[in-house]
């Protein structure tokens, strides 16, 4: 079968349209009639590959990857597309894994690394899908990626033997890092442990001694009665008349507590409950003045220095991760915040607090009559300045307001009418107007319209009647005196009147009776005019109604500027993003008429200086070296 070069053609068409989209996803219409040119013949099959190839060698990231995609829905359909790419599989990883190692795939970068990782994943899903049938094939692919590239097929991540090195050679710098690090920070904890735990003792000694626990009081406890085994036997021999005769005992034993006023702790319980920020007070004495001192610096010394460094060791851990170690400091920590919160609870006094000084009333002390006087004497002389500053304060507002009363009579003033009256009425009726007798006589008459329509009749024009208001004209009228006498197709001349501007032929000038322009200037202007103004069906209104209408633009371009054309595309612009401030900073710095300056300007430092130091001796001066 020959190739149509028509069908080639528009297969052309097709590929340069899908790889030059810039979208996400292919085109499903589009594909569709490039798959079935492939269906025609393998001819055309070569042919989209040719065309394929040709569109992974260009510089351009984006346009690779939606070629890709192309190339991954034709191999998964036609097996002789399939064998092509095989057949040429060291080009394909060239040119979208970039198994060169000496070049890089074209920008942008983020569609290059996309790139990447899309390309490894078709050739690992072409393996599972085809394998059987190019086993061979794949193990050379894979045995290739692997002396190239370093690729996790899990987590799709591609990298380069270089940069999979230099990964390994940092994360054994950072592991012997992090190494050193703990043993530091451990043969720091076990230097300062033992301080810390002297100076927490000694802190809760301090607080044990000013508030003792209720473990530490020697409470005895009623010893209870042993009951021994041989009285069981003899209980239970009772009969149960004595039973009964202990129930009623209990019974008056329990009377008899209700009329005391004993109660019975077993049937009764008290619960009392502090509020959580419920403060304990120690009164100073002579007795705990130096346990109190002693306490607070414990608590300073725990606050200042141990509970800092603690918490830069919890820092320093989490980030190396070191369980048994992170779990030690974690309880120190939370041992010595402990015992900064109890000690923290506690509110020390001494005998000349008084408990009045907790109320919520504050002391006044009685006024002196000397601070009386001098406060008012100091209102007298403020009560003066604020008169005088007010007198002439009220000058300046008088003078003002006597400039905006001049102001005001200027402005042109419209009288209240009917229509002020009704403009901001939204339901607004129709005047309605009330006809009189038309018999002329005062009887009333059944064929008066008061009888037919109570309302009257509506007034023509309206609602709106009532919101329009007639000025009339005041000004001096002028005739018009002279005629356009534009030449006309037919050889007459334009008879219109008007005062300044024809609107079939522009501004109006004197003309003589053949309808020449009597003033040369006039002429000139109006032939500037006339190249300047837009024929009327290139009205830019009309042209922006026709184009929302029809979707059409007609307008046409400009004389000696070449239309711009439009890109449809979503393609990512390379030269934008080649433009950085740092490209633009490079192409100044380093011009070659800027590095020459900068050059001569060096050269010219150095000979001054070898002149001065070396100005007597014969090479350095004539340049004889």
């Amino acid at each position: 079968m020959t190739l149509d070069y028509n069908i080639a053609s528009r297969a052309a068409q097709l590929i340069e349209r899908l790889t030059s989209t810039g979208e996400n996803d292919v085109d499903r219409k589009l594909y569709d009639e490039i798959e079935n040119i492939c269906k025609k013949s393998s001819i055309y099959i070569d042919r989209v590959h040719a065309l394929l190839f040709h569109q992974l060698k260009e510089k351009h990231s984006q346009i690779r990857l939606s070629a890709l995609r192309i190339c991954n829905c034709l191999f998964k359909k036609f097996e002789h597309f399939r064998k092509l790419i095989i057949a040429n599989i060291s080009v394909f990883l060239k040119l979208t894994v970039n198994t060169d190692t000496g070049r890089t795939l074209p920008p942008p970068k983020k569609f290059a690394t996309d790139l990447e990782i899309y390309s490894i994943r078709c050739i690992k899903e072409w393996s599972d899908e085809f394998g059987k049938d190019f086993k061979d094939e794949f193990n050379f692919v894979f045995k290739y990626l692997n002396k190239y590239k370093k690729i996790d097929f899990e987590s799709m991540t591609v990298l380069s033997v270089a940069k999979a090195r230099l990964l390994e050679d940092k994360e054994q710098r950072q592991r012997r890092i992090n190494e050193e690090k703990l043993k530091k920070i451990e043969s720091e904890i076990n230097e300062l442990e033992p301080e810390v735990t002297i100076a927490a003792r000694t802190l809760e000694s301090c607080l044990e001694l000013l508030i003792p626990t209720p473990e530490e009081f020697f409470i005895p406890e009623v010893e209870k009665e042993i009951v021994p085994s041989s009285s069981f036997s003899e209980l239970s021999s009772l009969d149960t008349g004595r039973k009964t005769a202990v129930v009623i005992e209990s019974n008056n034993e329990n009377e008899r507590c209700r009329e005391t006023g004993i109660i019975d702790p077993a049937a009764h319980t008290v619960t009392v409950t502090l509020k959580p920020d419920f403060r304990k007070r120690v009164k100073k004495s002579d007795d705990n003045l130096a346990i109190i001192e002693s306490a607070n610096e414990q608590v300073k010394l725990i606050s200042d220095k141990y509970l800092p460094k603690i918490k830069k060791w919890l820092q320093d851990i989490a980030k190396i991760s070191n369980g048994e170690l992170l779990k030690r400091v974690i309880e120190l920590k939370r041992h010595l915040t402990d015992l900064i919160s109890r000690e923290n609870k506690i509110t020390y006094y001494g005998d000349s607090d008084d408990c009045s000084s907790e109320s919520d009333m504050e002391e006044v002390l009685p006024k002196s009559y000397a601070d009386d006087l001098l406060a008012q004497c100091l209102a007298k002389t403020d009560n003066n300045t604020h008169n005088d500053g007010s007198n002439c304060a009220e000058s300046v507002k008088v003078s003002k307001r006597d400039e905006n009363r001049s102001s005001v009579s200027t402005v042109p003033k419209l009288p209240f009418d009917i229509d002020l009256y009704h403009w901001e009425d939204e339901q607004l009726s129709a005047p309605r107007i009330l006809p009189t007798n038309q018999d002329g006589h005062s009887f009333w008459t059944s064929n008066s319209v008061m009888d037919t329509d109570c309302d009257g009749i509506i007034q023509p024009g309206g609602s709106e009647i009532l919101r329009t208001r007639v000025i009339e004209f005041t000004g001096k009228f002028e005739r018009v005196d002279r005629q356009c006498r534009t030449p006309l197709p037919s050889g007459k001349l334009c008879p219109r009147e008007d005062r300044f501007k024809c609107p079939f032929h522009g501004r109006i000038v004197p003309r003589d009776e053949l309808g020449r322009v009597v003033n040369p200037e006039n002429k000139i202007s109006l032939e500037k005019e006339k190249k300047q103004n837009v024929p009327d069906w290139q009205n830019p209104q009309l042209l922006r109604d026709i184009q929302y209408q029809t979707g059409v633009d007609l307008k046409m371009p400009e004389k000696g500027s070449r239309r711009k054309r439009k890109q449809n595309s979503n393609l990512t612009s390379l030269k934008k993003e080649q433009d950085t401030p740092r490209a633009r900073l490079e192409k100044k710095v380093f011009k070659k008429s800027s590095v020459k300056k900068v050059a001569n300007i060096l050269d010219g430092i150095d000979q001054r200086k070898f002149r001065d130091k070396f100005g007597d001796q014969f090479n350095y001066v004539h340049d004889t070296a």
